[in-house]
């Protein structure tokens, strides 16, 4: 059984953080409610965040695991 990976803060506290205790939902690290989160966030900063006119290049592309895979396809 996979744990979620996200911490949470403990009540009353602002600098104490406890691991969740809940199950991983399939295919991801997080519990639904974390990773409902995380989505709702990067969703966020997509819609109001300031567009930049600048070619992004993804990091991850370079990986060699990734190069592996695309091979493999």
């Amino acid at each position: 059984m996979n744990k979620c990976k996200a911490y949470y803060p403990i009540a009353g506290s602002r600098t104490a953080w406890i691991p969740c205790v809940q199950k991983a939902e399939a295919e991801s690290r997080y519990c639904r409610r974390h990773g409902d989160a995380i989505f709702g966030a990067m969703l966020g900063a997509i819609v109001y965040e300031k567009a930049v006119d600048e070619a992004v290049e993804v990091e991850a592309e370079k990986w060699p695991r990734f190069e592996r895979e695309r091979k493999k396809r």
